[in-house]
């Protein structure tokens, strides 16, 4: 981003071969190749393009002579594109999400920094259930765990309750678990050539009743995820609503409002969690609104039912 002559505020620059010349003197022993993919404020990203992003850098990874991939992309949506690669590219090998959170003439600009940090990455052995991640303020997070928050601050990126994959120490880079003798699995994923781009994601608030679900429904959206309050609960007003979406076969999956914690099925009153799991609802475990609609979207896109979404929700959980 830099300045607009006369106006305020920052916009997309087209500074990406400037970028590399400062960052020649800083690499050694490895050849990159920059590949110009979009010009795009972060906002303006869809799950369209996401999706798109995430096909192109897996077909780039495919020739050999490549050992992994950095991404370069606007902070707002950072982590539903990362997501989104995490859930669908093929390869093992490293891809690192990564940007800046100042403009590039700004005092304190992180981006240099970041994507040097992000090539020393794609040279790691990554754990395989994290070789999509997202580098930012020297600390590596894997992509289903990181949430960005905080709006304007350059430590910006957390993973609530299980932190970072690795860290940058001086001009090594350690990783914190996985790796050799790391017993967990592989990521998932989903092999599809397309995504399903009629999911919602709404947000309950109290008092809240069905007319927004019923609209959505009319409307012919496919899916629906739920932010809840607390573990998982939702106004008792929406419930019919959200039975009917289930009768009809569309999947409603349930996400909860908090950072930390994930929903799970305690409360069994009308729109508690227990009572939502009854009716069929889906339980979206530790995953934001946003990452389960993306997870949602690629599920439905390679022709899963309401079953298969619910059994894939519940081996990540």
């Amino acid at each position: 981003m830099k300045p607009v002559s006369g106006r305020k505020g920052v916009v997309p620059s087209k500074a990406f071969e400037r970028f590399f010349s400062e960052l020649d003197p800083l690499v050694q022993n490895v050849r990159i190749k920059p590949v110009p993919w979009s010009n795009l404020p972060s906002p303006h990203m869809t799950p369209e393009k996401m999706f798109q992003l995430a096909k192109d850098v897996d077909e780039k990874l495919r020739d050999p002579e490549f050992i992994g991939a950095v991404v370069i992309h606007g902070t707002d949506v950072l982590v539903e594109s990362a997501y989104m690669a995490d859930l669908v590219v093929a390869t093992s090998k490293p891809i690192i999400f990564t940007g800046s959170m100042r403009y590039y003439s700004e005092a304190g600009y992180d981006g240099i920094r970041n994507l040097l940090n992000g090539i020393k990455a794609c040279l790691l052995p990554m754990p395989p259930e994290n070789s999509v991640v997202l580098l930012m303020t020297d600390r590596l997070f894997g992509a289903r765990e990181v949430i960005k928050i905080n709006a304007l601050n350059m430590d910006a990126f957390e993973a609530p309750e299980s932190g970072p994959v690795a860290y940058v120490a001086g001009d090594t880079i350690l990783l914190t678990r996985g790796g050799k003798g790391c017993d967990r699995s592989k990521r998932p994923l989903i092999p599809t050539e397309r995504i399903e781009p009629r999911v919602a994601l709404i947000s309950c608030y109290t008092g809240m009743d069905g007319n927004l679900i019923e609209h959505l429904h009319r409307q012919g959206f496919a899916g629906l995820v739920i932010e809840g309050f607390g573990a998982g609960n939702v106004p008792p007003g929406i419930v019919p609503a959200v039975e009917k979406l289930i009768e009809d076969g569309i999947p409603v999956v349930l996400t909860t409002q908090c950072t930390e914690g994930g929903v799970w099925p305690i409360y069994a009153y009308p729109g508690g969690g227990a009572d939502l799991v009854k009716k069929g609802v889906i339980l979206g475990g530790r995953l934001s609104g946003a990452k389960a609609r993306i997870q949602v979207m690629v599920a439905l896109g390679a022709g899963m039912n309401p079953d298969e979404i619910k059994k894939m929700f519940e081996m990540t959980f």
